[in-house]
């Protein structure tokens, strides 16, 4: 009876019931086959779907920047400034209240002054006060900017253009926020900028003095002199400067500014030096 069904399903010879049996592995093998490649097919839309399900779950994820500020912050006083730096970085793109993400960005510009990375420091503190003129610690980022630039002060060959930018920056806040916390730390380090500048031009007006450029140091004298009154290079400064003229040949000059000399400091030492260089001046009248 499955003899005569096959020779009626397979009327040719060559579909003989051999032929069939013979032919049950290769079907096996088609199916497998087919089997395998709608399983790679669902491979792309099963890893879609799980990534997919791992972004929601990512998405509905509650960001709590509080707390990750405060995270932050204890890295920094542990002194790990990348670590902060990473989380604080979260803060400023997550934060949707942008509370903390503010904060974020004074604290960014700390973790570098805290590791006397001073350029990058100022880089960070000038960006927070362009976006937050008004902000209720730009008066903190002000106060740190003109900081970064004091701390770069060493020696007074070096430090001109440092010492000049932080009395800027100095009196800066001092202008622009004058309830500022820091006005007492603020006006003695302007004092302190002052001094450092008043001592470099001396310093370069007496290189050109010893050189025997004149002309150069009687210019830097008169900039300490009008720059920097009251300064403690002032009577330095004015023996030098009349000095310079009368090397000049300048005699008169030399002569009023060394009398002011004497006049305005009459017991220190260098007064009694011009004492001299002005009767040497008398006798050749």
């Amino acid at each position: 009876m499955l003899t005569n069904f096959f020779k009626k399903r397979f009327p040719d010879t060559k579909y003989g019931i051999e032929s069939v049996r013979n032919s049950f592995p290769n079907r096996l093998n088609f199916m497998h086959s087919i089997a395998a490649k709608i399983f790679l097919s669902l491979i792309p839309l099963l890893l879609l779907f799980a990534c997919s399900s791992n972004k929601t779950v990512k998405e509905t994820d509650v960001f709590e920047p509080d707390a990750a500020f405060k995270k932050a912050n204890d890295l920094i006083k542990r002194k790990y400034y990348n670590d902060a730096r990473e989380i604080l970085e979260t803060i400023k793109s997550r934060d949707a209240s942008q509370k903390y993400a503010a904060l974020a960005k004074i604290r960014i510009a700390d973790t570098y002054f805290e590791d006397e990375a001073y350029e990058e420091a100022v880089v960070e503190y000038e960006h927070f006060l362009d976006v937050h003129p008004r902000h209720k610690y730009s008066s903190y980022a002000q106060y740190m900017l003109a900081t970064s630039f004091f701390k770069r002060i060493k020696t007074i060959d070096v430090s001109y253009s440092w010492a000049k930018r932080a009395m800027q920056e100095f009196q800066k806040l001092r202008r622009i926020y004058p309830r500022n916390p820091y006005m007492d730390i603020t006006e003695s380090r302007i004092k302190t900028c002052k001094l450092i500048l008043a001592e470099y031009e001396f310093y370069v007006g007496r290189f050109y003095f010893k050189k025997g450029s004149y002309e150069a140091a009687v210019n830097r004298f008169s900039e300490l002199l009008e720059n920097y009154p009251d300064s403690k290079m002032e009577s330095e400064a004015l023996y030098y400067l009349g000095l310079s003229y009368q090397n000049m040949g300048q005699n008169d000059r030399a002569l009023n500014i060394l009398t002011a000399l004497i006049k305005k400091f009459p017991s220190i030492e260098i007064s009694m030096d011009a004492k001299e260089v002005i009767d040497t001046l008398d006798e050749k009248k």
